[in-house]
C-alpha cells in the first residue's frame, strides 16, 4: 500500500494536478524568489535547486535556463515530450487545447501498477505563468496536490521556478516524501531546461 502511494504521489509532483476544489482558481503570479548564495552558485552550474519542508511539505525546484521566457513558457506548456524525460509515463491524451488553457489525461506505470489522472492546465505567456487543477469532471486514480509553474528574466536568460505540494489520506514517512519530491522535481524541471536550450 505505501509503495503504491508513493508512486502515486511522485506522479502528481512530477506532472503538477492540483486540489480537488472546484473553486481554486488561477491566482497571480508571486514575486521572484529569493536565493542564497549556495543556491546560486549551484544555479550558476546548471544545476536545479530542489528545496523541500514546511507546514505544507512543499517542493520548489529552481533552475536558470539559458532561453528567453517565451521559450521556456513554451517548454512548460509543450506536454507529450514529458512521456520520453519520465520514464514511468506510458500514456497521455490532450483532450482540451484552447488559448491559455489545456487538459491531459495521464497514464503511468510502474510494474503492474497504472494511474490515470486528468489535469486541467491555466497558463498566461505574458506573464510567464502557469497552474493547474485536477479535472472533477472525469474519474481520476490520485487524491490530492496543488502547484504552479512561474519564469521570469534573468541577465543569464530565465529562471523556472516549480512549486508543488502533495497530500494524502494515508500517512507516509516524510523521508519517503522528500526522496520521491526530489527525484520527480528534479527530472521534471531538467527536461524543460533542456528543450528549452535547444530551441
Amino acid at each position: 500500500m505505501v509503495r503504491n502511494l508513493l508512486f502515486a504521489m511522485g506522479f502528481a509532483l512530477t506532472l503538477g494536478w492540483a486540489s480537488s476544489n472546484p473553486s481554486y482558481a488561477m491566482a497571480p503570479p508571486p514575486p521572484p524568489l529569493s536565493v542564497s548564495a549556495e543556491e546560486t552558485a549551484l544555479l550558476s552550474q546548471g544545476e536545479v535547486v530542489i528545496r523541500y519542508g514546511g507546514p505544507g511539505k512543499e517542493t520548489i525546484a529552481i533552475v536558470d535556463v539559458d532561453a528567453p521566457p517565451e521559450k521556456v513558457m513554451q517548454a512548460v506548456i509543450d506536454l507529450p515530450p514529458r512521456k520520453n524525460e519520465i520514464s514511468s509515463l506510458i500514456g497521455l491524451d490532450i483532450y482540451l487545447n484552447q488559448p491559455g488553457k489545456l487538459g491531459a489525461r495521464w497514464l503511468a506505470g510502474m510494474g503492474p501498477i497504472e494511474i490515470t489522472f486528468n489535469i486541467l492546465y491555466e497558463y498566461d505567456l505574458a506573464k510567464g505563468w502557469c497552474t493547474y487543477t485536477l479535472d472533477n469532471s472525469k474519474e481520476n486514480d490520485l487524491e490530492y496536490s496543488r502547484g504552479s509553474y512561474q519564469v521570469y528574466a534573468i541577465p543569464s536568460g530565465t529562471r523556472l521556478i516549480y512549486r508543488a505540494t502533495a497530500g494524502s489520506s494515508t500517512p507516509v514517512p516524510d523521508w519517503m516524501r522528500k526522496r520521491t519530491a526530489y527525484t520527480s522535481a528534479r527530472e521534471m524541471v531538467g527536461g524543460m531546461k533542456k528543450r528549452a536550450e535547444a530551441r
